[in-house]
């Protein structure tokens, strides 16, 4: 087996997201199973009216659960049953950015929750392309320093595997940390919509590489 140089070469690239997603929780509470399920799709219309009227700045709508569950309270060792709750949690994924404020504003109007935005970048942008590229680049001038170092002359690659497929241990691709707000159901008797300013967040996404060189 002819010997080889094995390296990891590492790269990053640093880019504004092209999708933000927003949680959408939409419950209601009652006394009755039916009750909480009726709150609920009024809210939830009141949500998808949202979402339609911003349907040019949406990519997708995702409905992420829905489920119908007791509420409890502890009363003297035991639980004891207060009524039920209803909720369906829905991810919308965002592409015109100007719409957020006024789609987290408008759910909240509606009586649901929001959480967001959470960041993203498609499996397509060039980022990925670019931070995969740095860490091929960053491999070769690794495997180039050991080599001048222990005298030795570099041959051509043997092999290429992202890290955990050929060697055990290693990690893949990681995203930056979003910038997340959150909107609480608005109370009732509120006026008026409160928009709020949301600027998207730069991320850093990063590659890494293992490459045997040969020595020759």
């Amino acid at each position: 087996m002819q010997p080889e140089i094995v390296v990891r070469g590492t790269g990053e690239a640093r880019t504004l997201p092209d999708l933000a997603v927003l949680q959408i929780d939409a419950s209601a509470d009652h006394a009755t199973p039916d009750g909480a399920q009726r709150r609920r799709a009024e809210i939830a219309a009141g949500v998808d009216a949202v979402l339609a009227a911003h349907d040019d700045a949406i990519a997708r709508t995702l409905p992420a659960s829905v489920g119908v569950q007791p509420r409890t309270r502890w009363n003297k060792g035991e639980a004891v049953r207060t009524g039920w709750r209803a909720a369906r949690t829905t991810l919308v994924e965002v592409t015109g950015f100007d719409a957020i404020g006024p789609i987290m504003a408008g759910v909240a109007e509606a009586g649901a929750a929001v959480t967001g935005p959470r960041w993203t970048l498609a499996p397509d942008n060039p980022a990925h392309g670019t931070a995969r590229e740095a860490a091929a680049g960053d491999a070769r001038r690794r495997a180039e320093s050991y080599a001048r170092a222990l005298d030795l002359t570099l041959g051509p690659v043997a092999w290429v595997a992202e890290p955990g497929l050929r060697l055990p241990g290693g990690d893949g691709f990681a995203g930056g940390g979003p910038a997340v707000a959150r909107m609480a159901a608005a109370p009732a008797g509120a006026a008026g919509e409160q928009v709020e300013e949301v600027t998207p967040a730069e991320l850093t996404v990063t590659a890494a590489v293992e490459v045997g060189f040969a020595i020759l």
